[in-house]
């Protein structure tokens, strides 16, 4: 019989190291934006949206630079001044700077990074889910046939 490998030796280590659950500051320290601009209301609402979220604390000082070009990069968007092919090229910029900071669905999915939604979250789930399973079996009709 085949001896049996350590467990260190059989545990998988494709594991991911920035793998965290994530809880929105108390109070977050939102840094301004640079004042050269006459920043768009919804680029002002992103911002204050990006730094209370449960990723910033996430973030390294350099990482504040980056969240700036996504800001340029969303005003440019929301201008009108802005050309229309000017604007798709302005959005994909941002979505890809967005990505790489932990601010999409996807990338935090990447980054194993979980939102700590606490206990009436998790109980909202937990009952969403019960009730969309189905109540009673339905047997399968093509199980019948072969019978």
């Amino acid at each position: 019989m085949a001896e049996s490998k350590p467990a260190g030796i059989r545990q998988r280590r494709n594991r991911t190291a920035t793998r965290a659950t994530l809880r929105a500051a108390v109070n977050p320290n939102i840094p301004d934006l640079p004042d050269h601009v006459t920043w768009h209301p919804a680029v002002l609402e992103w911002w204050a949206d990006c730094w209370s979220s449960p990723m910033a604390p996430e973030w390294t000082e350099s990482d504040r630079h980056t969240l700036f070009l996504a800001a340029r990069l969303i005003q440019q968007v929301w201008d009108d001044d802005t050309s229309p092919a000017s604007r798709v090229t302005s959005a994909t910029e941002a979505r890809h700077l967005l990505r790489e900071c932990g601010l999409t669905p996807m990338a935090r999915r990447s980054l194993q990074w979980e939102i700590d939604r606490g206990e009436a979250a998790t109980e909202r789930t937990n009952q969403r889910r019960a009730s969309s399973r189905p109540r009673s079996v339905v047997s399968d009709p093509r199980i019948a046939a072969a019978k």
